[in-house]
C-alpha cells in the first residue's frame, strides 16, 4: 500500500505541516515584533534624548540669564562663570539637537527657531555684559529693564517647553508600543505554542491509535494463528476419529449384515431337509408320512418364521445405514438455538414415558448463547434424554438433571441421570454402531448413540460419556460457540 494511502500517513503528514507552518508563523511574528520593538525603543532612545537636550538648553539658558544678573548687580567677574560655560554648551547642544530632528522636518524647524531665539538672547545678554565692563553698568541695566530679554527668554522657554513636551510625548508613545509589542509576542508566543502542543498532541495520538491498531492485529493475528493450529489439529484428530470409525463400521457391517445371511441360509437348508422329507411322502411312500407331516407342522413353519425375522433384521439394519447416510449428506445451517427452549422440548416429548415410571427431568432455566444446526441440536438432546429415560432404574425415582457451561470459545451441556449406569469397558462401545452394552431389555436397534456422536462432530464438537455401573450416567456434549459452515457444513 502506497504511503500517502494510508489514512495514519495522512493525518501524521497534516499535523506535522500544521505544526511547521505555525512554527514558521511564530518566528516570522517573533522577527516582525522584534524588528518593530527595537525600532520603537530606538525611537523612544532618540526622544529621550531630544528631551533632555531641550532641557539641557533651558538650564543652559537660565544659568546664562543668572550669571548676567549677578554680575550686573554686584560687578564682580566671579558671577560670569555660568554664563562663561553656558555659551559653549548651548552651541553644542543645538547642534546635537539638529541632527536628533534632522529627519522630521517639523521637528528642525521648530528647532531652527529655537536656536535662532537663544542666538538672540546671548546677544542680549553679551551686549549687557560688556556695557557694563566698558563702566556703562546704567545703559546696561536700561537694556535689561527694556524687556527685549524678558521676552526673548519668555520665548525660550515657550519653544522649549513645546519641545520638551513633544519628546515626552513621543517617548511615553514609543514606550506604550514596546509594551504592546511584547505583549502582542508573548500572546503569539503562547497561541503558537498551544497550537505546537495540540498538533504535537495529535500527532502522538494518531502514533498511538496506529501502534495499538498494530499491536491489536499482531494479537488478532497470533490468536488466529493459534486457533489455526487448534482446529488443524481438531481436524486431524476428527479424520483420525473418521478412520476408525469408518473401519469399526466396515467390521460391523460386515459382521452384522452377515449374520442373517448364515440364519437364511441355516433355515434354507433346514427347508431343502424338510423338503426331502416330504417328497417320498408325495411319491406314495407310506413310511414317511409321520416325518412329512411334522415337516410341514413345525420345520417348515419354524424355517419361515425364522428367515423373515432376519430379513426383517437385515432391513433394520439397512435403513439405519440409510438414515445415517442421509444424515452425512444434510447441509448444516447456523443459527442461534435457545437452548433452554430445546431442553423443555426435548424433556416434553418424553413426558408420557417419564410420567408413566414416576421420573422428573430437571430443566436449567438459562444457558450460554450458541449459534449451531438448530435439527441436528434437536436430534442430539432428544436422543440423549430419550436413551436416559429409557435405562432408569425401576428401583429408585427417576431423575434427569440438564445443566449447561462455557468457556472463551466453548459450550458444554452436561445430561446427568441417576439410571442402572454403564461399565466401564462399556464407555465406548454404547457409540459404536449397533452395538449395545449391559442388559438388553430394552428396544432398540444400536444406532441412536452412534447417530448422536456422528452429529455432534458434524457440528465441529464430541460426546462423551462419564458412568458407573448401579448409579447413573452423565453425558457431556462440548460444542464450539459458533458453528464454522466453511468447515462443517459441507456434503459428505
Amino acid at each position: 500500500m502506497p504511503l500517502f494511502a494510508s489514512s495514519f500517513a495522512r493525518r501524521t503528514i497534516a499535523f506535522l505541516a500544521a505544526g511547521v507552518l505555525a512554527l514558521l508563523a511564530i518566528v516570522a511574528v517573533s522577527a516582525w515584533l522584534s524588528v518593530r520593538t527595537a525600532q520603537h525603543a530606538e525611537e523612544a532612545v532618540v526622544e529621550r534624548d531630544i528631551r533632555a537636550l531641550t532641557t539641557n538648553l533651558l538650564a543652559a539658558t537660565i544659568d546664562a540669564e543668572t550669571g548676567q544678573r549677578g554680575y550686573l548687580l554686584t560687578g564682580e567677574a566671579r558671577y560670569l562663570n555660568p554664563f562663561e560655560r553656558a555659551q559653549p554648551r548651548l552651541r553644542r547642544d543645538i547642534g546635537t539637537l539638529r541632527e536628533l530632528v534632522a529627519r522630521d522636518p517639523a521637528q528642525l524647524a521648530a528647532v531652527n527657531e529655537l536656536s535662532e531665539v537663544l542666538d538672540a538672547k546671548m546677544a542680549e545678554l553679551t551686549e549687557t555684559i560688556e556695557q557694563a565692563k566698558a563702566g556703562q553698568r546704567d545703559a546696561a541695566i536700561q537694556t535689561v529693564l527694556s524687556d527685549r530679554g524678558r521676552l526673548l527668554m519668555e520665548k525660550a522657554r515657550t519653544q522649549l517647553a513645546h519641545l520638551i513636551s513633544t519628546a515626552e510625548g513621543r517617548v511615553a508613545a514609543r514606550l506604550e508600543a514596546v509594551t504592546d509589542g511584547a505583549e502582542l509576542l508573548t500572546w503569539v508566543t503562547a497561541a503558537g505554542s498551544l497550537l505546537i502542543v495540540l498538533f504535537a498532541a495529535g500527532a502522538s495520538w494518531t502514533v498511538v491509535q496506529y501502534t495499538r491498531d498494530l499491536v491489536a492485529a499482531r494479537s488478532e493475528l497470533q490468536a488466529l494463528n493459534v486457533g489455526l493450529e487448534e482446529r488443524v489439529a481438531e481436524r486431524t484428530e476428527a479424520l483420525t476419529r473418521a478412520n476408525d470409525e469408518i473401519q469399526r463400521f466396515a467390521y460391523i457391517v460386515s459382521h452384522d449384515l452377515r449374520s442373517p445371511l448364515v440364519n437364511i441360509m441355516g433355515f434354507t437348508s433346514e427347508l431343502e431337509a424338510a423338503m426331502k422329507s416330504v417328497g417320498p411322502y408325495v411319491a406314495g411312500d407310506a413310511t414317511l408320512a409321520s416325518k412329512a407331516r411334522l415337516a410341514t407342522e413345525e420345520d417348515i413353519p419354524e424355517a419361515l418364521r425364522f428367515i423373515r425375522a432376519s430379513t426383517g433384521k437385515m432391513d433394520g439394519l439397512i435403513n439405519a445405514i440409510l438414515k445415517l447416510s442421509r444424515e452425512g449428506r444434510r447441509e448444516l445451517r447456523a443459527e442461534s438455538v435457545d437452548l433452554v427452549a430445546l431442553f423443555k422440548n426435548a424433556a416434553a416429548s418424553v413426558r408420557h414415558q417419564t410420567e408413566e415410571v414416576g421420573a422428573e427431568i430437571a430443566v436449567p432455566s438459562s444457558a450460554p448463547a450458541l449459534v449451531t444446526d438448530r435439527l441436528a441440536m434437536e436430534q442430539v438432546i432428544g436422543n440423549v434424554v430419550d436413551n436416559a429415560v429409557k435405562y432408569l432404574a425401576r428401583d429408585r425415582p427417576g431423575r434427569i438433571v440438564i445443566t449447561t457451561g462455557e468457556t472463551a470459545r466453548r459450550v458444554h451441556i452436561d445430561i446427568t441421570d441417576n439410571g442402572r449406569g454403564i461399565a466401564e469397558q462399556d464407555h465406548e462401545r454404547i457409540f459404536e454402531l449397533f452395538r449395545r452394552a449391559g442388559a438388553q431389555d430394552r428396544p432398540g436397534e444400536g444406532i441412536g448413540l452412534a447417530h448422536v456422536r456422528a452429529l455432534v462432530r458434524r457440528l465441529g464438537g464430541d460426546i462423551t460419556v462419564q458412568s458407573e455401573l448401579g448409579r447413573g450416567t452423565t453425558f457431556r456434549i462440548d460444542l464450539p460457540r459458533r458453528l464454522r459452515l466453511n468447515e462443517n457444513s459441507t456434503t459428505r
